[in-house]
């Protein structure tokens, strides 16, 4: 009986331990610390009695995620112990950064004539996720008809698509964008975009706004076909039991979307792909030079494997030195018309990274789905990697190898 109750001591206190972030632990050592963000999972959806019993504990909730069955927000220390003994609770995560995974350099970029554009497919009626740093309503987006079909705000809350860091306009151009003379235009030039800006003008973002973009993508998917959302970011995750960044993208793919991430900017040693490009469930996109004999994995990209051995990245797309669209970080929209913005000095500019290799995977698999609308996310994967090239690499460098674009309108 003795060792009985001994065991029962035990159980609450190793079932605390295990279902709280590392991180925070070493957060609540510091005695200066009044409040943590977090972000608590719940065995089952929320309901309204768990949810008011937080509230009476002093939690703030920032976030409903019910795609992951969680909230986010804020918790006093003087609580934390009392909330995080609720049997409800599946685990808490520390609300941290990720940062996006590429950087523009306009000083090398001239006006040269770009045509990556396959002849019989565009992306047309496919639309395209993004979470980043924003969308600027460039005209190679623009016109002749805004393909910016719909943006939402998490740090500013403004209704109209604006950039002030400039990433994601050069993700998206880079793989969307296409001018009116014709002189630039990318593989999957009709897609509709769909941006939510989690990520500010230094190119951080917290988990809770990335993950509340998700949410959102979530339940717009249906309305706007959206077929692809792109993940152009990265974090170093301490433990892969709290990798909720991960758990995210899993969710959005077993949901039906087909959910491209990048490998970081960490590399070139082994075992250096960030979080959620790690997610067994998503396709992760390397970062190569240009297309070609010549072409080689670029040194920053992160490698593989990941835990568990498993194999990546899936595959390399190019990601040195991309021509895309640039932006006007200045620019504040004003009104319903700001789609129209004549502030841009320099059209274009080049950019490099992880990042905008995941968002070239992703105009890919917008073109496929376009082909054949009944693929479902396991069937891309399948078929994008059956259409790569080797290009002589380690597999923990190049995956499958690099996609060749071209060779989608010849699949059947």
């Amino acid at each position: 009986m003795k060792k009985l109750k001994e065991l029962i001591k035990i159980i609450p206190f190793h079932s605390y331990f295990k279902k709280i972030d590392p991180v925070i632990k070493k957060i609540i050592s510091i005695k200066k610390v009044k409040t943590i963000p977090v972000i608590i999972t719940f065995k089952k959806p929320l309901d309204a009695n768990t949810e008011s019993r937080l509230r009476r504990k002093g939690f703030r909730i920032k976030y409903h995620l019910p795609f992951i069955n969680a909230v986010t927000g804020k918790v006093n220390i003087c609580s934390f112990d009392s909330i995080s003994s609720f049997t409800e609770i599946s685990r808490i995560y520390f609300d941290g950064t990720a940062s996006l995974m590429g950087a523009t350099n306009n000083k090398d970029c001239k006006n040269e004539r770009i045509g990556a554009a396959l002849p019989y497919l565009s992306g047309k009626g496919i639309a395209a996720a993004f979470i980043d740093s924003g969308v600027y309503p460039h005209p190679d987006l623009t016109r002749p008809r805004n393909r910016i079909i719909d943006f939402k705000d998490y740090l500013n809350e403004i209704d109209e698509p604006y950039d002030d860091n400039g990433h994601g306009t050069a993700c998206i151009g880079a793989a969307f964008g296409a001018s009116i003379d014709g002189r630039f235009r990318s593989p999957a030039y009709d897609c509709n975009i769909i941006c939510a800006k989690a990520f500010n003008n230094l190119g951080i973002g917290f988990f809770s706004d990335i993950l509340a973009a998700m949410q959102w993508i979530y339940n717009i998917k249906e309305n706007h076909n959206i077929r692809v959302i792109v993940l152009p970011f990265g974090t170093c995750c301490i433990s892969k039991h709290f990798d909720i960044l991960s758990l995210a993208a899993e969710n959005l793919w077993k949901s039906g979307l087909f959910v491209c991430t990048c490998c970081g900017n960490l590399g070139p040693n082994e075992v250096s792909i960030t979080s959620p490009g790690v997610c067994g469930s998503t396709f992760t996109a390397g970062a190569c030079t240009a297309s070609g004999p010549s072409s080689k994995v670029v040194r920053f990209s992160g490698r593989g494997p990941v835990g568990n051995m498993l194999d990546k990245p899936d595959a390399v797309m190019t990601g040195y030195k991309i021509p895309t669209l640039n932006s006007d970080t200045d620019y504040i929209p004003t009104g319903k018309h700001s789609h129209q913005s004549n502030t841009l000095g320099q059209y274009y500019t080049k950019i490099s990274g992880t990042s905008v290799a995941a968002s070239l995977t992703a105009a890919a698999a917008a073109l496929l789905y376009q082909k054949k609308p009944g693929l479902l996310p396991e069937d891309v994967r399948s078929i994008l990697k059956r259409l790569c090239v080797s290009i002589n690499e380690l597999k923990a460098a190049q995956g499958a190898g690099i996609i060749d674009i071209k060779k989608i309108e010849e699949f059947e």
